[in-house]
């Protein structure tokens, strides 16, 4: 799978990332071609993981930031697929990537790290997404880790090796394909197209180069390696781009703020008693702080987490660039340290067979990477319950006030009514 690009040349070596059989042909490959450059698919974080030099520590930024519920999800379950196939065959998981690694550094080979950072993979892929595929895609993912440890059809070690057709991120993405071409696009095409922008550029240093590929990325790679005219600039491929599809949960939050803005104007416009408002904000503010608050102890958080979530439930309700949840998270992180080893933990408790799924479920809770992201996903669930939930519980129970859920009606469209007026009067 060798090209002539540039000035330099470009091998492909496609690789299953839990496979022995690919791991040594990785080095193989790279002892006999003696390359200029080995170019691995990693990042710098993977990377420095795959050294172990990444620190147990995670920043709070960086791990609040973005959703962090469905990133957690996606890094664990794809870390305890990898990670039961590498124990069922005694083969470390990225082996064939470390062997790329530790044999260039042998020989004084150069090594390049070619992939794009997984956090901005993840981010463009979740954008792209329906909320139906959304769906889906959760689901896939459970019935995957149940499938690999619940005791199924034992996978033999030729079974493994036919992964070299595709590697393990792309054969989920492949299934994820029928049903969502845009995440797939982010997934796979993406980054075929900015592993070859990388490999271009560096055979137009003149060098040539050795890449370890997972396999699902060969086809696509060399396609652009035939036509380097047909890539798309690199910068395309990088940032965070919005998404381009209809968002069910940010078209309902901007419903409720639109909502609860026209509920106070149009009853204020009616001239109701300013008591009356004031009863129906304080309401808000105690409805969506209760429920909040009342689902993050429920997840574990801690007293002051989940009334600092409970306390700016009212505002993040009617604010969808906000969510309780980063706030009584990043409370929580001054509560417990969460490190890169409780996926590990995760892992281990998971691949625990024979204990029933209530002590399993409270053997996680003591992991606080977990409970971290279960504290941030109740109490953003807890305000968005409670927002849509107000007007059907607390508005007819405070509605006597001013002569019942009728009367209520009638004010808002009187409000509607004078505004309309003033509008069509400013205009004449």
């Amino acid at each position: 799978m060798s090209r002539e690009v540039a000035e330099g040349s470009v091998h492909l070596v496609g690789t299953a990332h839990v496979s022995g059989e690919s791991a040594e042909r990785v080095r193989r490959e790279i002892e006999d071609r003696r390359p200029d450059v080995v170019a691995v698919e990693l990042d710098e974080d993977r990377y420095r993981q795959l050294k172990g030099e990444t620190p147990d520590d995670l920043e709070p930024a960086d791990l609040l930031k973005g959703n962090i519920v469905f990133q957690f999800l996606a890094y664990w379950m794809l870390s305890y697929v990898q990670a039961r196939l590498g124990e069922r065959f005694d083969i470390e998981p990225g082996a064939d990537m470390k062997a790329g690694i530790e044999t260039a550094e042998e020989g004084g080979i150069e090594v390049a790290l070619v992939d794009r950072d997984i956090q901005t993979t993840i981010r463009r892929f979740w954008a792209r997404l329906t909320f139906v595929e959304k769906l889906k895609l959760f689901w896939e993912l459970i019935l995957g880790l149940v499938g690999i440890g619940g005791g199924g059809e034992e996978l033999q070690e030729e079974d493994v090796e036919e992964l070299t057709d595709v590697d393990v991120v792309s054969a989920m993405m492949e299934e994820f394909r029928a049903f969502s071409p845009g995440g797939a696009e982010a997934l796979i095409d993406e980054r075929d197209a900015f592993i070859a922008n990388k490999l271009v550029a560096l055979a137009g240093e003149g060098k040539n180069v050795v890449a370890v590929v997972g396999a699902g990325h060969v086809e696509g790679i060399e396609r652009y390696l035939d036509d380097p005219a047909s890539l798309p600039p690199i910068e395309t491929l990088e940032g965070d781009p919005a998404s381009r599809r209809f968002s069910v949960f940010k078209a309902g939050a901007y419903l409720i703020t639109i909502a609860f803005f026209a509920f106070f104007f149009l009853l204020l416009m009616a001239g109701v008693r300013r008591t009356f408002l004031l009863k129906v904000f304080l309401a808000w503010f105690a409805f969506n702080g209760v429920i909040a608050f009342s689902l993050a102890r429920l997840a574990g958080a801690h007293w002051q987490s989940a009334t600092v979530g409970g306390l700016v439930a009212w505002l993040t309700s009617i604010n969808p660039l906000l969510a309780p949840g980063w706030f009584a998270g990043y409370v929580e992180l001054r509560h417990r340290s969460v490190s890169i080893g409780d996926i590990g933990r995760l892992n281990e408790i998971l691949a625990d067979e024979e204990s029933p799924l209530r002590d399993l479920y409270r053997r996680m809770l003591e992991v606080p990477l977990f409970r971290l992201v279960l504290v941030v996903a109740m109490t953003n669930i807890g305000s968005f319950a409670a927002s849509v939930l107000f007007p059907f519980v607390v508005i007819p129970w405070l509605a006597p006030e001013i002569g019942g859920v009728d009367a209520l009606m009638g004010q808002l469209i009187e409000g509607a009514e004078r505004s309309a007026r003033i509008i069509v009067d400013s205009i004449r």
